[in-house]
């Protein structure tokens, strides 16, 4: 797995107040969005997309914000997915997934309270956004939890080894102001 990141919620206009995005309508939203994730990850790279797509619950708009978006997908289906599709090229829906990067293990869900309560590595997860920082920061390393939501990603899909290198440093990284300068370098 190359690349992380969740909760993009295009077509989401309520999620820019919800979170506080800094867009000011929801087509700069998705345009910037899109263009920042593939300018990052390319068509062939590997991506844990966390959940919550696009609020539009058809079928149809599931596949055309796919096709927009470089790379192969393991997608972890989340609350605001309304439509999972069963076979698509390049797109592995899952409820949960596990790998390995470095030596690191890493458990995904979309909700961590769908984790493990005793995890033998790190949960990855999305669904909290931005709107609870203290209970869930970008790293807690108390929890062993790692929150991908695009907004703590400084609105583009993090590099996995990146990740990794973050946790390798310990408790005294990252608080918000250490994270956001890291993530936008």
């Amino acid at each position: 797995m190359e690349y992380l990141v969740s909760d993009l919620h295009l077509d989401h206009d309520n999620i820019i107040d919800y979170c506080d995005r800094p867009f000011g309508s929801v087509e700069e939203m998705n345009e910037t969005l899109v263009e920042r994730w593939n300018r990052v990850v390319d068509p062939t790279d590997e991506v844990l997309y966390g959940g919550d797509l696009t609020i539009r619950s058809s079928a149809g708009a599931l596949l055309d914000w796919l096709d927009e978006l470089n790379g192969e997908l393991v997608f972890l289906i989340g609350n605001h997915d309304g439509t999972i599709l069963e076979r698509l090229d390049g797109v592995q829906f899952v409820e949960e997934f596990r790998f390995e990067r470095r030596g690191v293990p890493f458990h995904a869900v979309h909700d961590p309270a769908d984790g493990p309560s005793n995890p033998k590595g790190w949960v990855l997860h999305g669904h909290h956004h931005n709107n609870w920082p203290d209970r869930f920061p970008f790293i807690d390393h108390d929890a062993r939890r790692v929150n991908i939501s695009i907004e703590l990603l400084d609105y583009r899909p993090l590099a996995t080894d990146r990740l990794v290198d973050f946790l390798a440093l310990g408790e005294g990284f990252p608080d918000r102001a250490a994270a956001e300068n890291a993530l936008s370098t």
